[in-house]
């Protein structure tokens, strides 16, 4: 009756692991299709103004590398030149649907890593050419040695189309694989504009905040 029992248990035993091998199989089918299938933003981020305003923009080329690294879907590499204000900012927007690359990319880890000095990091409200106002963050950096140089770069996320300067907000482990909600897929965009001028990061940012949410999904 014991080995019967003992047999009949280790036939429970897989069973269970038998059906959660299959559903593991499942979701990883699914799970491996959604990254197949990314969600892109409603128009390629090719596509952005070249002209914003009183600015001026060219592409700047990203090296193989890099974008290997940062794992994009799509993404906005620019830089605007003011003459009215003599000065210039550039652009960058990462956008993926995998909101766990982006985990790691944010100034104050990839300026530091490329050798620049936190000075500080500051919120700040930005009013919009549309008239709306969005949180930002403003952080300074600097280099010492032969030259100085300083630049301020400012950020924020837009996730599923709500702007924040918390990263924290899709961090987590049900943020490591492609995410759904209500049967839509999510994403995580970045925004970085920067410059050794804060009025310049500043103006253009107001510049082009409504313009990078209308091509979000």
């Amino acid at each position: 009756m014991k080995t019967i029992r003992i047999i009949v248990f280790g036939l429970m035993g897989l069973a269970v692991l038998a059906a959660a091998s299959a559903v593991y199989g499942h979701y990883a089918k699914k799970y491996d299709a959604i990254a197949k299938m990314p969600l892109l933003p409603a128009k390629p981020l090719s596509e952005f103004p070249m002209a914003l305003g009183d600015w001026q923009g060219r592409d700047v080329p990203i090296s193989d590398t890099v974008l290997k690294v940062a794992g994009n879907d799509d993404y906005l590499s620019r830089f605007y030149v003011n003459p009215k204000i003599r000065a210039g900012s550039a652009i960058y927007v990462g956008y993926t649907s995998e909101p766990r690359r982006m985990l790691g990319h944010r100034p104050q880890v990839c300026y530091v890593g490329s050798g620049w000095i936190h000075d500080y990091t500051r919120p700040h409200s930005v009013s919009t050419a549309a008239g709306n106002t969005i949180e930002v963050l403003i952080h300074r950096f600097y280099k010492t040695g032969l030259q100085y140089e300083e630049v301020f770069v400012l950020n924020y996320y837009i996730v599923n189309g709500k702007l924040t300067t918390d990263h924290n907000s899709f961090d987590g482990l049900h943020w490591r694989r492609p995410k759904q909600s209500g049967g839509r897929l999510q994403y995580v965009a970045q925004v970085q504009i920067s410059s050794a001028s804060e009025q310049s990061v500043r103006l253009l940012g107001a510049q082009a905040a409504d313009l990078i949410m209308s091509f979000m999904p």
